[in-house]
């Protein structure tokens, strides 16, 4: 009886348990019914904080020359065969064609870029003197006045550096500073492995004559190339993040691509790098055997492309970024002036400028001058005066520079003013008797208003931060009969301010 009981008990709490169950089964099923599928949901709510393509500003990529590093320590004195440089030019190829049909990409191939690192003057320039100063030390080396030649060498190793030699040209560089390590092991010096072996950095396939140098240097050069290969970094071919950050900067780009090939465990290992200028690292690495590079490659650049946000452009940003309000040392002096000589204002001055194209903002400003005596004294006293200008602002921004024009409005509210060329009224005072009325100009609370043109630049000088110049010019034309005494006033501008 009690083990009836006890069964009929749990039949029935099975019973409650599988209609919960089922219950729980046909609400979900009802909730997914009323959900659309992810392929129907459109594009925009998928993305909801992107911006429009138009917007969308382009990533600035170098792509740098491809470091071939493939030379082994047992052939450092055989004849080197022209299959490394193709493979060099096909990884370079592979890139840019990649990186030319991937979206929202701005592209320079190594041609460009090696272009750009060798065409100002004062690249060629100082390619000259490097060259001198190699030529020098080559000499006083096989002079044999190796102590002289070391001050050479390394001047023309530092000249090749600062102008990036290694990715115009790596042979003149690479020439100089073997040159350093060989006359530095000559000399037993103990920073002779490390300039070998710097040497092998800028150009790792490089090959010798095997009697060319003693045994001494050529076991140095084999040891060289050893630690080279223990020690590079093949994500970083051309240098620290530092020396890449200041690469980016002098090519104006956001990224950087560097490709370098290697030995591998199944023949030639290809490495590529994305360098991000902002974050000043590497990204981004690719590790894959060479006969694999075309497919892996494209997919691997698709990837980064997916994965670093595209920013937007600053017209995009305007209701971040396009406010800009400074505060400014200010100047001002009157062309025509009832003194006999010119009197001169200084003060302080207040701006506000709103950016509502991608070329023209209007903008409002506010000055206030206290002015100094002239020369000879005609100012009776000094007065106060403020400025109001306000108008549209014709702006061109390249980088961190921002030139503007500003034609407008001009309003100088005028306090106090008195000039005499009176000695009487100098002397006796305006309110005398031998002081003639006629001989004052007294512009008591004038107002004077006309046209305004100025010209100027910011210059950022952090995030948010920058630096205002501007020049102005007025020309007052009302009232009719009050602006012949005291009117063409010109001023300058200089202070810091901010974007909001």
């Amino acid at each position: 009886m009690v083990y009836s009981c006890a069964t009929s008990g749990y039949r029935q709490r099975y019973r409650l348990w599988l209609l919960a169950c089922l219950s729980l089964c046909l609400c979900r099923t009802a909730f997914a019914q009323t959900q659309p599928e992810l392929d129907d949901l459109p594009i925009a709510n998928l993305r909801a904080n992107d911006a429009a393509d138009a917007d969308k500003r382009l990533r600035s990529v170098a792509i740098l020359p491809t470091k071939v590093d493939l030379a082994r320590p047992t052939e450092l004195f055989q004849p080197d065969s022209a299959q490394s440089s193709d493979l060099g030019g096909q990884i370079e190829d592979l890139l840019h064609r990649t990186l030319q049909d991937t979206p929202f990409v701005g592209v320079r191939s190594v041609a460009q870029v090696r272009q750009e690192l060798e065409s100002t003057a004062s690249a060629r320039a100082m390619f000259r003197v490097a060259q001198e100063s190699y030529r020098i030390g080559l000499d006083l080396y096989l002079g044999m006045q190796t102590s002289r030649a070391e001050e050479s060498l390394r001047r023309a190793t530092r000249l090749y550096a600062d102008m990036w030699q290694d990715l115009v040209d790596a042979k003149p560089f690479a020439d100089a500073q073997f040159m350093l390590g060989v006359a530095l092991i000559e000399m037993a010096r103990p920073d002779g492995p490390l300039a070998l072996r710097d040497a092998f950095q800028m150009q790792p396939s490089r090959r010798f004559r095997t009697n060319f140098f003693p045994p001494l240097v050529n076991n140095a050069l084999m040891q060289a190339l050893t630690d080279h290969r223990a020690s590079g970094d093949p994500s970083h071919p051309y240098g620290d993040n530092r020396r890449m950050t200041d690469l980016a900067k002098r090519l104006g780009v956001s990224q950087l691509v560097m490709s370098t090939l290697r030995p591998g465990h199944d023949g030639v290992e290809l490495v590529v790098a994305i360098f991000d200028a902002q974050h000043r690292v590497v990204d981004m690495e690719l590790h894959v055997p060479m006969q694999e590079a075309n497919a892996r490659v494209p997919a691997f650049l698709s990837r980064w492309q997916a994965c670093v946000p595209i920013t937007e452009s600053r017209q995009s940003r305007r209701q971040e970024s396009s406010v800009r309000v400074d505060t400014s040392g200010a100047y001002a002096l009157y062309l025509r002036q009832p003194t006999r000589k010119n009197f001169h204002s200084v003060g302080f001055s207040m701006g506000v400028a709103q950016e509502f194209t991608r070329n023209i903002e209007w903008f409002s400003r506010v000055a206030m001058y206290t002015s100094l005596p002239d020369e000879y004294s005609d100012l009776v006293h000094s007065f106060n005066s403020v400025r109001l200008q306000g108008g549209l602002s014709f702006v061109f921004q390249r980088g961190d520079l921002r030139l503007f024009l500003r034609p407008g409005l001009d309003l100088d509210l005028l306090g106090s003013f008195a000039a005499t060329r009176d000695a009487n009224c100098k002397l006796f005072g305006l309110d005398s008797r031998q002081c003639a009325l006629s001989h004052v100009s007294n512009l008591d609370q004038r107002t004077l208003a006309g046209g305004h043109l100025a010209t100027g630049a910011y210059v950022s000088i952090g995030r948010n931060f920058f630096f205002l110049v501007q020049a102005s010019a007025a020309a007052y034309f009302l009232p009719l009969d009050g602006t012949d005494r005291l009117n063409f006033p010109v001023s300058a501008d200089v202070g810091l301010g901010f974007r909001f």
